[in-house]
């Protein structure tokens, strides 16, 4: 089952899935390397994901903890008092925003590592198409505007810490990694991984 199978056929979020996801593993690995080998203990919540590729690479070898949201992703962290993981893996199909103003809020850690693909903020500019309302609200974006939508493709790593600013205010990004895809088509999606700090 690869990730746009578990999607089609309701099989998602929680520890029974596996998701075979095989867009550009060697990028996906690297940054969760990258964010794992920051911290001493690595205590991960994977928000989308599963028991797959990149538990089985990484998560299985680095992590002390792990554990899945459970259900639907955005309800189930809605539904937590506090987030005890000092690592986010976020891997939405779309946009991981909405994701992580919820983490930025209920993180019980004073510095925390995040991984994301994020399918969204690169992808609508580079097809002049339309940002999700949660984010031209936070960021007072018009999707409309063509000049602002080129400018989001082509500097997408100004555009991607204005929004962090934006959804995690009581946070700064002190480390950031970005890689974009690669191939026709594929150059839109960006995978990061940031290191966030509580702004005391």
């Amino acid at each position: 089952m690869n990730a746009r199978s578990a999607v089609i056929s309701g099989k998602k979020g929680g520890p029974r899935t596996t998701h075979n996801d095989n867009s550009h593993p060697g990028i996906k690995i690297a940054l969760r390397q990258w964010v794992a080998k920051k911290f001493q203990s690595p205590i991960v919540l994977d928000v989308y994901g599963g028991y797959g590729m990149m538990h089985e690479s990484v998560w299985k070898v680095l992590a002390k903890e792990y554990r899945t949201s459970e259900g639907e992703a955005i309800n189930w962290l809605n539904s937590q008092e506090r987030l005890n993981a000092n690592v986010f893996d976020v891997d939405p199909y779309s946009s991981p925003y909405e994701a992580m103003e919820i983490i930025g809020m209920k993180a019980a850690n004073e510095r925390i590592g995040i991984v994301c693909t994020d399918g969204c903020l690169r992808r609508q500019a580079h097809m002049r198409g339309h940002l999700t309302k949660f984010l031209e609200q936070k960021c007072g974006w018009d999707s409309n505007d063509k000049g602002l939508m080129a400018a989001i493709y082509y500097q997408y790593p100004s555009f991607l810490r204005f929004v962090l600013q934006k959804i995690m205010p009581e946070w700064k990004a002190s480390s950031l990694a970005i890689k974009y895809g690669i191939g026709f088509g594929r150059q839109s999606t960006v995978y990061f991984a940031c290191l966030m700090e509580k702004i005391q």
